[in-house]
């Protein structure tokens, strides 16, 4: 593979070339023959919601080749031929009444590719018949969109398929409203129109959405009664508080489709208990994560550590070797665990044999790009680098003597390459900073990294950088923990994570290590914080635990512009002039998360894709499709987008969870919240227009505009406060001037000015961001906090 790599992470980056595997199954699939004939069963309806894709898209850990069949009907009145639009992220051959008419096989990753077709069609019904194939490495956009271009209207319809049923299930699943929030393994789903006249069989299948070993289960629902207004899916009671996918079947008269939708399924937060002491702290989080944590390595290594061997725990490390020896992607963070567990728990509770093909793992592993190997891992990352470096530099320092069978070195050879490489990971992150800053799903993957070398290394060097990057972690988390969230803009997240703040491991870091929070199953590296020597910095326990007054901080990371603002109640965040007007991948620029409950959280959003809880990056609700300008000075943030003529998303949206707020005020334009002691007033150039059917009722709120601003202004106190913060905003208003700079006033003043270029002005004062905010953030106390 190409193995240049100048260690200048950036979001969404990878290689240069194609993988291996991808270049033979281009070679091998495109111009090959496929027989129309070998058609598989076709069993189900593909269900596409608002969108108009049909997607297979998914994550697989290897290579895997995939393969779907599909069957339309076109009805035309006059036989002639028929402009569409084919697009395919894969490849896909047509055949009409089986006579092939187009073949495209691009074959280009998550990469949609589009070619016009001439479709020959007889008066009257027409047979076209669809193959698609992919290679799927790791996350894949598998999907097709057959577009009629035409202007003489054609019907449609599915072979063998009732239409009236179709309809009925159509309705159905188009109706659907799952709780995103799943208490007692109950999955609430409200149906916006009452369920068919006819009963429906319910089916599914239930995929963990961690990086842990949960295994797919399938679970019949029984049946959905007709003419109801909404539905209980019950789920096994060993699946614990997580992150999942279900996949709902939906059958009636022999007709089927899915519907699928994400749920966190939560549980009442297992509160920390009094523990004082850092580390008690520690030792009472080893033992929940023995007893409860996700089927991780960590929680091999937390059992180990604190001597509660539970029955899982050799199955668990038999899941961890075969994961590894497979070199599924993202074995690197179960492999440097499992280096802990052998340097300090080798030849403990399990047979000799275990041990022994502990030992093979570790030396047949592959390590980097330039060690042979036909797998689909991903190096390109920075938390990845780091994990495959301080794997290959643990191993290299455990066995010196021995051959790693894929490299072909001595471990002492493994060891000195890559302490080069772990110099120049160091070296980067340290002059630039973590790009996914402030992740919730990625800062505690490149904690097992830093935690690991920090407790383990020999050479003092690594040691001490990665404390000192440990530390910068722990400070700038701090200054984003918010009643025991971890909160605030990160460069990199998932729906799953903003949705469910409270069940991120960053959440639980921050509880062992300023307390205030719960625990919960996440153990990716927690466990490695607990079982080291590791002391956060003590200023950190002040950003975290601000009891009175307010701070603001400013900060850069990986390219970003970082401002906080914070008080008791609630905090905001920004990344500030980031890439704006460019495609975005995963970055969550502002936050609003209030302290009254870990649910009262709001932001605004450009969507990636049609439908929240899909594969892309950015998502429904996660990144940005096109990224806005943002500016906050101290508790008022401006957003101001310009969305181009062709994008497919010509709205942005406001995600507002009415029921988390103890009140909600509505007007045309504006929305006021209060939760707690803290309030906010969210304004918009274009009418908001709440959504009221479908997954996202009830908590979003969309603007119809290409060029929009967005003005978010925070308060926090009583009664008497929040009446005056309401008179106050009673007369908002956000206005475009030439679509280039947004201005938010009120009658009484001109609150906020941002134009497309930056400049910014806030009560007719120009503010910037900092010259002098490098990766220290630079933090200022105000009221009584000082």
């Amino acid at each position: 593979m190409d193995m240049t790599m100048d260690y200048r992470f950036q979001n969404g980056g990878g290689p240069k070339e194609d993988a291996f595997c991808r270049q033979i199954f281009r070679q091998q699939m495109a111009e090959r023959t496929v027989d129309p004939a070998q058609i598989l069963p076709l069993t189900q309806v593909s269900f596409t919601g608002e969108g108009d894709v049909v997607s297979f898209s998914s994550f697989n850990r290897l290579p895997f080749h995939v393969q779907r069949w599909l069957e339309v009907e076109l009805h035309a009145d006059e036989a002639g031929t028929y402009p569409f639009r084919l697009s395919t992220c894969g490849g896909a051959r047509l055949w009409c009444d089986g006579v092939a008419v187009a073949r495209f096989t691009p074959f280009t990753r998550n990469k949609m590719q589009s070619l016009d077709v001439a479709l020959p069609l007889r008066a009257g019904k027409n047979n076209l018949r669809i193959h698609l194939e992919e290679l799927f490495e790791r996350d894949t956009i598998f999907a097709l969109q057959l577009v009629y271009q035409g202007k003489v209207s054609l019907g449609v319809s599915l072979p063998g398929i009732a239409a009236p049923v179709l309809d009925d299930l159509t309705r159905l699943a188009a109706s659907m409203r799952p709780e995103l929030a799943a208490w007692h393994n109950q999955v609430r789903i409200r149906l916006g129109d009452a369920s068919p006249a006819r009963t429906v069989r319910l089916h599914g299948e239930i995929h963990g959405m961690g990086n842990d070993n949960f295994r797919p289960r399938r679970v019949d629902f029984g049946e959905l009664a007709a003419n109801s207004q909404a539905l209980t899916l019950t789920l096994p009671a060993e699946i614990g508080p997580a992150h999942y996918q279900i996949v709902l079947t939906l059958s009636c008269d022999g007709v089927s489709l899915n519907r699928s939708f994400g749920v966190n399924l939560m549980a009442e937060p297992c509160a920390a208990g009094t523990e004082a002491s850092l580390p008690a702290r520690k030792q009472q989080a080893l033992r929940y994560t023995a007893q409860h944590g996700m089927d991780r390595t960590a929680r091999l290594l937390a059992m180990l550590h604190c001597g509660e061997i539970t029955a899982d725990a050799e199955q668990l490390l038999l899941d961890t070797l075969k994961r590894i020896s497979a070199r599924e992607d993202c074995s690197d963070f179960s492999l440097v665990p499992l280096l802990w567990i052998w340097c300090q728990h080798e030849g403990e509770h399990f047979p000799a044999t275990l041990w022994r093909r502990v030992r093979s793992t570790i030396l047949g592993y592959r390590y980097w790009l330039d060690e042979p190997g036909n797998d689909v891992m991903w190096f390109w990352s920075e938390n990845h680098t780091l994990c495959f470096h301080a794997a290959q530099y643990l191993a290299g320092q455990m066995f010196p003597n021995e051959l790693f069978l894929a490299s072909g070195r001595k471990g002492e050879q493994q060891r000195a390459l890559a302490a080069q490489r772990l110099g120049l990971w160091f070296d980067a992150i340290e002059e630039h900073g973590f790009v996914e800053w402030n992740s919730a799903p990625y800062y505690p993957v490149d904690y097992i990294g830093l935690f690991a070398l920090y407790q383990l290394a020999d050479d003092a060097w690594v040691r001490e950088r990665a404390k000192g990057l440990i530390d910068r972690l722990m400070r700038l988390s701090a200054l984003h923990y918010q009643a025991g969230i971890a909160t605030g803009t990160m460069g990199r997240v998932y729906e799953k994570e903003l949705l469910a703040g409270v069940l991120t491991e960053l959440s639980a870091y921050g509880n062992v290590a300023w307390s205030g929070g719960w625990y919960n199953r996440k153990c990716a590296s927690l466990p490695l914080f607990c079982a080291s020597d590791y002391q956060p910095p003590v200023e950190a326990d002040g950003y975290a635990t601000l009891h009175q007054g307010s701070l603001s901080a400013h900060y850069q990371c990986g390219g970003g512009k970082i401002v906080v603002w914070k008080e008791p109640g609630v905090s905001l965040s920004s990344c500030v002039d980031h890439h704006s007007g460019q495609r975005g991948h995963q970055q969550h620029l502002v936050d609003l998360q209030f302290a009254s409950c870990h649910d009262a959280k709001l932001w605004v959003n450009h969507p990636g894709e049609a439908e929240p809880g899909g594969e892309k990056r950015p998502s429904y609700w996660s990144g940005n499709g096109v990224l806005p300008r943002v500016m906050q000075v101290e508790n008022r943030v401006l957003q101001l987008y310009q969305l181009a003529e062709d994008e497919p998303f010509p709205w942005t949206h406001l995600y507002l969870p009415a029921e988390a707020f103890d009140r909600v005020i509505t007007t045309p334009h504006s929305r006021v919240v209060r939760a707690g002691n803290a309030f906010a007033a969210i304004g918009c150039s274009a009418p908001l227009q709440a959504v009221t059917e479908g997954m996202t009722a009830g908590c979003e709120v969309r603007a119809y505009a290409r060029q929009v601003a967005w003005y978010i202004e925070i308060g926090h106190g009583d009664e008497t406060a929040f009446a005056a913060f309401c008179q106050r905003m009673a007369t908002l208003e956000v206005r475009l001037m030439e679509g280039e700079t947004a201005i938010a006033s009120t009658a009484q003043e001109e609150l906020m000015r941002l134009s497309w270029q930056g400049d910014c002005l806030v009560n007719g004062v120009s503010h910037v961001f900092p010259a002098e905010a490098g990766s220290d953030p630079i933090v200022i106390y105000r009221g009584e906090a000082q």
